[in-house]
């Protein structure tokens, strides 16, 4: 079974964060092409949440071209070819960008950044 987690203390909604775990599980590798999704009442089941909200993230992953979902049969997660890559370089493009930013603010140069990034990359100490 898929481990998809959902955090009630979390300020991010609920909806947004299943359709987070489920996405990253795609581009992680662990949900495949034709891999079929639990139903919508299973998963509604399992991580105790009404229906009607993992029917809006399985919907919402369909209008996104992650899955499909064919009258019943489920959902299963659809071949994403150059898509995945291109949100992969998109999350992480964003996260450097905040790190580039905060590390300006507390006064690194751009070669104290490369060397910082070489090191964190080549994990050395």
């Amino acid at each position: 079974m898929i481990g998809f987690k959902i955090d009630n203390g979390s300020p991010v909604p609920v909806y947004q964060q299943l359709k987070q775990s489920i996405v990253l599980d795609i581009m992680a590798g662990k949900l495949q092409h034709g891999d079929t999704l639990p139903s919508i009442r299973t998963l509604a089941k399992i991580l105790k949440l009404n229906p009607n909200t993992v029917a809006k993230v399985y919907y919402n992953l369909e209008e996104e071209g992650f899955v499909e979902g064919k009258r019943g049969s489920g959902y299963r997660v659809k071949e994403q070819k150059g898509k995945l890559d291109k949100l992969k370089i998109s999350i992480i493009e964003e996260e450097l960008k905040s790190v580039v930013s905060r590390a300006f603010s507390l006064g690194f140069s751009r070669n104290e950044m490369q060397e910082l990034f070489s090191r964190v990359v080549n994990n050395e100490r």
